[in-house]
């Protein structure tokens, strides 16, 4: 897998946990019955599990792919103290 490849795999994978962990704050927002404790506090742990992949492969960017990468980094870092504040 060439580097490039490998970066869309981590900004791919990155996305769709900010999206499910989303989700799962907003349900935790509207106090739905469903919001499972354990998906929850799974949603959290793949934020950071993909923060740390994110900044290990920031380090072979571009310029350019790191500007993406930082973007990201930052929503994770915003959702991740969403999340913390509606505990």
């Amino acid at each position: 897998m060439t580097e490039h490849e490998s970066l869309e795999m981590f900004l791919n994978r990155a996305k769709q946990v900010i999206d499910h962990a989303t989700e799962q704050n907003e349900l935790y927002n509207r106090q739905e019955p469903q919001i499972d404790a354990a998906v929850y506090s799974s949603a959290q742990q793949q934020l950071e599990e993909s923060y740390l992949d994110l900044q290990k492969v920031s380090n072979s960017a571009t310029p350019q792919q790191r500007e993406e990468i930082q973007r990201i980094m930052a929503q994770i870092l915003q959702l991740q103290s969403d999340m913390i504040i509606n505990e």
